[in-house]
């Protein structure tokens, strides 16, 4: 468990990671702590959650030196536009010593900043021939290879050194 970690979650599947908020202003007083483990959940309403990300993107970035997970990324990204904040964290947060995960089941909705910027890259199962196209770019890999994943296989590169790995995740 990282020393500081925020946690963005529309759909409500973190909980147990660390302390529940729901308000801007609260995560930002929390977030001001030497140590913290905040699961923000977010208003669903669109244009509601878009800012709340942005908020909680600007939080987590001046807080800096923290783990930060954010789910469902094409609730709040395009795939040619992402939020500012977001956008600061993806293109400049390894200076601000940040370690980023973005999890989407939706690729091709998602900025491609994020891939750009990703240390690795890592994806299993998709359905839609877009997502499909997407990863198998990301990855280098002929989209056949992401096509024929099943549930809980997954296909991850290593974008520094270029090394592709494959799996099955394990659940205990």
């Amino acid at each position: 468990m990282p020393r500081r970690l925020m946690i963005f979650d529309p759909l409500k599947e973190y909980g147990e990671f660390g302390e529940v908020v729901t308000s801007l202003a609260a995560t930002y007083a929390k977030a001001k702590a030497s140590t913290f483990a905040l699961v923000f959940q977010p208003i669903l309403a669109d244009q509601i959650i878009k800012a709340q990300f942005d908020g909680f993107c600007d939080i987590a970035y001046e807080a800096g030196n923290c783990t930060v997970i954010c789910e469902e990324l094409s609730l709040v990204t395009t795939p040619s536009k992402a939020p500012p904040a977001w956008s600061k964290i993806t293109l400049t947060g390894r200076h601000k010593k940040m370690r980023v995960f973005g999890l989407s089941q939706r690729p091709a909705s998602i900025d491609k900043n994020f891939f750009s910027n990703a240390t690795k890259v890592r994806c299993g199962r998709l359905n839609y021939a877009s997502d499909i196209k997407v990863l198998s770019n990301v990855l280098g890999v002929e989209p056949a290879k992401v096509q024929s994943l099943l549930p809980l296989d997954f296909i991850e590169r290593d974008m520094a050194t270029g090394k592709i790995s494959a799996g099955k995740l394990i659940f205990r």
